[in-house]
């Protein structure tokens, strides 16, 4: 699977790495089989934590995408295909010829596109809470305008206020999480050119003419009660793709995976364990 495989020991700690004139944090934790995981608009790498502990067979390698956390914010436009090909650079970079790939939300666009771009590079697609872009049933916009306002969203009442539309309304049960989230948030918070940069860049693509051409197993995660990424944008995907299937987290959330955890780690987990 990998050409080399770099010391865990050396890099359980967040690295650099420069590529299309941006600097790149990433972290690799563990060791096992590689599992790439791509996160959301605007989200470190640290919110993965929850989902990594459960899935510890695994060689986890986490990024912030260009635009969030500590990652450089790009100059002008900088759109899904140009994500995937920092993604891709990444895997070179780190010796890995191929890899189980997850991606969340804008990360599952881009791991569409990586998989467009370099099938060679995922052996298994896994992609969560996501669409296909353009072409695909769009988000309510209350909700959308409510969630995505690059001004507002990183006040932390502001983020109080709509946390129900991200984490689902049992997250008002749950205050420790949500301060830990609203913690990462604050110490890894993006501009707001990079806020912008990855919206534009959701905006603009779409996956829908060539996902037929997909050749690796894919498995489509949503959450029956997603609120930002209607539910029938994972059959929209699942059912275009030649070997894709399509499992729905009842009572599930936007962010089901990151908060229904157990189950999410067993159906990604197996995934990647089939033959």
């Amino acid at each position: 699977m990998q050409k080399k495989t770099p010391s865990a020991s050396t890099l359980e700690e967040p690295q650099f790495m420069k590529t299309a004139g941006l600097r790149v944090r990433y972290r690799v934790r563990g060791d096992g089989p590689a599992l790439l995981m791509i996160n959301g608009i605007g989200l470190p790498l640290e919110f993965w934590r929850p989902l990594e502990a459960r899935l510890g067979r695994f060689r986890t390698i986490t990024v912030d995408p260009p635009g969030s956390g500590h990652s450089s914010v790009p100059r002008g436009r900088f759109g899904v295909r140009e994500h995937a090909g920092v993604i891709d650079d990444l895997l070179e970079h780190l010796g890995i010829d191929s890899a189980g790939v997850l991606g969340l939300a804008f990360g599952g666009m881009v791991a569409q596109e990586l998989a467009r771009r370099s099938p060679g590079r995922v052996e298994r697609l896994a992609l969560a809470s996501t669409n296909c872009g353009l072409g695909g049933m769009p988000s309510p916009p209350r909700a959308l305008t409510a969630v995505f306002n690059p001004v507002s969203f990183y006040s932390p009442a502001y983020f109080r206020k709509v946390a129900p539309l991200i984490y689902g309304e049992g997250i008002v049960d749950d205050p420790a999480l949500l301060d830990e989230h609203l913690e990462i948030r604050r110490d890894c918070r993006p501009s707001l050119r990079g806020h912008v940069v990855q919206l534009r860049a959701a905006f603009e693509w779409t996956s829908r003419p060539w996902l037929r051409h997909l050749p690796m197993p894919v498995l489509v995660i949503a959450g029956s009660d997603d609120r930002l990424v209607p539910t029938v944008n994972g059959r929209i995907i699942a059912k275009a793709v030649p070997h894709g299937r399509l499992e729905i987290i009842d009572g599930g959330s936007h962010l089901c995976v990151l908060q229904e955890t157990a189950r999410a780690a067993q159906l990604i987990g197996d995934f990647l364990d089939e033959d």
